[in-house]
């Protein structure tokens, strides 16, 4: 009996409070990669792409708050637990801080409110403070903001070594298929 009441304490601990991680790198403003190579996108938040306007700057300013240190991750109870890329959908939470928030208060996302999630109201004052300060990308007009920019995104060297294999997946799956139909085609010729 006290083993049953063990795990309950322990499943409904990690029912509550979320999970553990460590973060291995930033992928993006909205985007990381555990220590157990799970790919994580923050709940609520859209972050200019890299090659958009004040996509590297987003991306470095989360990676400053939360790259190699260790964070808790929390689930929505609106939301799926997967996006269509089959990341995680979670909150970030750094010692008492939501993370997801910060980055919009600070005007490195937006509030990505196309999608249900508990905290729509917190993120939509948060994104309105940050526009009301001129914080981070908001201190730029519109136009500004709207302008090409002709940032050549590549792969550091340091980093060709690392293939996730999770982003090539299909083309990785392909060339397995493609394989398997050339061999069964060399066996039925021989």
């Amino acid at each position: 009996m006290k083993y049953i009441i063990l795990f309950l304490i322990v499943a409904s601990h990690s029912l509550c409070f979320g999970q553990f991680t460590k973060v291995k790198r930033v992928v993006d403003g909205d985007t990381f990669v555990t220590e157990s190579g799970e790919r994580v996108r923050l709940i609520g938040i859209n972050a200019p792409e890299m090659k958009d306007f004040y996509g590297i700057e987003a991306k470095e300013h989360l990676a400053e708050l939360i790259e190699g240190r260790d964070i808790e991750l929390t689930s929505d109870h609106k939301s799926k637990d997967r996006d269509r890329y089959s990341r995680l959908l979670r909150y970030v939470v750094l010692s008492g801080v939501d993370i997801n928030e910060q980055m919009i208060r600070e005007g490195y996302a937006y509030a990505l409110l196309k999608f249900r999630f508990d905290r729509a109201a917190v993120y939509t004052d948060a994104e309105a403070e940050a526009k009301d300060q001129l914080l981070g990308m908001w201190k730029y007009t519109e136009a500004e903001r709207n302008e090409p920019q002709n940032i050549p995104v590549t792969t550091p060297i340091s980093n060709i070594t690392q293939i996730d294999l999770y982003e090539n997946r299909y083309v990785i799956g392909g060339l397995v298929i493609m394989f398997i139909i050339l061999g069964i085609n060399y066996r039925l010729r021989a």
